[in-house]
């Protein structure tokens, strides 16, 4: 009897033992919040050329939104720890779209590369933001098609163009469309923060 008494004690000691020292994950940091990302598996998303949008021409990605991926580790790495990223621009002859994992892998890419990189980061961050794709027209009456983005923190908004050349000349723009990971490719809407 006194055996039992005692062998029982001992399980129930070991249990409270382990439930003591088993270490807790409540109130930690995720992973990808705080170690440096792992770039080996990203890859180049598979980009079909020839899908255009319906706006004068634009090239597109047949589902645009999934370019948006705040829920990326990654992603979620870079809104927890920089405001800092390099991303040198560097346009392509063929005019795919990078995913933004891949842009920051390899630090460069083109207009909507960078504007797909900074989405995802503010929509990582819980900020409203958007692409858009328009008409830059200049000054001499030349124009580019161009994507940029726009995004919201406390209600105030803000447009940022990624094409180095709106650094130089003087433009006016004409936005025609938007989306994000949330809202699909749609006529642009100045009244979308709003929304």
């Amino acid at each position: 009897m006194n055996w039992k008494v005692n062998l029982k004690s001992l399980i129930i000691l070991s249990v409270a033992c382990m439930i003591i020292f088993i270490p807790s994950s409540a109130g930690q940091k995720t992973l990808s919040e705080f170690e440096a990302p792992d770039f080996e598996n990203v890859r180049l998303l598979n980009y079909n050329v020839d899908a255009r949008s319906n706006y004068d021409y634009f090239w597109t990605a047949m589902s645009p939104s999934k370019y948006i991926t705040p829920d990326d580790p990654i992603i979620r790495y870079f809104a927890n720890n920089t405001d800092e990223i390099q991303i040198d621009y560097k346009s392509d002859s063929t005019d795919y779209w990078q995913n933004p994992d891949y842009t920051l892998m390899i630090g460069q890419g083109d207009c909507e590369d960078e504007a797909f990189v900074w989405v995802s980061i503010h929509r990582a961050k819980g900020h409203k933001a958007i692409v858009v794709g328009g008409y830059l027209y200049f000054d001499d009456g030349t124009y580019i098609r161009d994507i940029w983005y726009e995004y919201a923190i406390n209600n105030t908004h803000q447009i940022m163009f990624t094409t180095p050349v709106v650094y130089i000349r003087n433009f006016y723009k004409k936005p025609l469309f938007m989306f994000n990971d949330k809202m699909s490719i749609r006529d642009y809407d100045p009244e979308w923060i709003n929304k």
